[in-house]
């Protein structure tokens, strides 16, 4: 019976790669929680529709027997002898039960529920959700004065020229100079005082 619309869709759906068949691999559809509705043939063991409805609970998802036959099933989806699968998309999964629906009033709850998901799902979609202009942290401002603060200059030693006090005058020291050096180029009030005393003239010394 594939000329079925229900069926049609069914094999759309395993052409797109969105349909899964056979226990093991409805079971994973399932357990990944991918799975939009489980559909069991009519015909399918106790067994195996027992499972099918528990793995259709465990990912909330509704189990549907369909009116259809594993012979039927398998050759819409390309497989022969199917008893159960899952439609991974909720939009084929829902134009499928919807189609069934419409030769089977039985289904139509079922199909208003896949298609109530579908519109939801599908509005989530296209809605971007906005941006909170309040919670975005704002970014640091940056100072109006756009000159640097210029480090002082490191001498040889890589320590800053520090200042010092010469006869009540601050001054820094050049870089690469030791203390020892500016010393040097100074002299004490020791020296200055043994220079005027060198260049008294003789003839004081001899007035004394």
């Amino acid at each position: 019976m594939a000329s079925d619309p229900c069926l049609g869709m069914l094999g759309l759906a395993r052409r797109a790669g969105k349909l899964a068949y056979g226990d093991e691999l409805v079971r994973q559809m399932c357990a990944d929680h991918k799975a939009r509705c489980v559909l069991v043939a009519v015909d399918a063991g106790e067994s195996t529709a027992k499972k099918a409805a528990l793995y259709a609970a465990r990912a909330n998802v509704p189990c549907i027997t369909l009116p259809h036959g594993k012979d039927e099933l398998g050759g819409a989806i390309g497989k022969n002898g199917c008893a159960v699968c899952a439609v991974s998309d909720i939009g084929m999964a829902a134009a499928a039960i919807g189609k069934l629906a419409a030769q089977h009033p039985q289904y139509a709850e079922v199909a208003a529920q896949l298609r109530e998901k579908n519109a939801r799902i599908q509005s989530r979609r296209g809605k971007k959700k906005p941006r909170n202009r309040d919670t975005q942290p704002k970014a640091e401002e940056k100072p109006s004065d756009s000159r640097r603060a210029v480090a002082p200059r490191k001498s040889n030693g890589g320590r800053p020229a520090s200042p010092r006090s010469v006869n009540g005058k601050r001054h820094f020291r050049k870089p690469g100079i030791s203390s020892r050096q500016t010393s040097q180029h100074k002299p004490s009030e020791n020296q200055r005082a043994k220079r005027v005393s060198d260049r008294k003239s003789p003839r004081s010394e001899a007035k004394r």
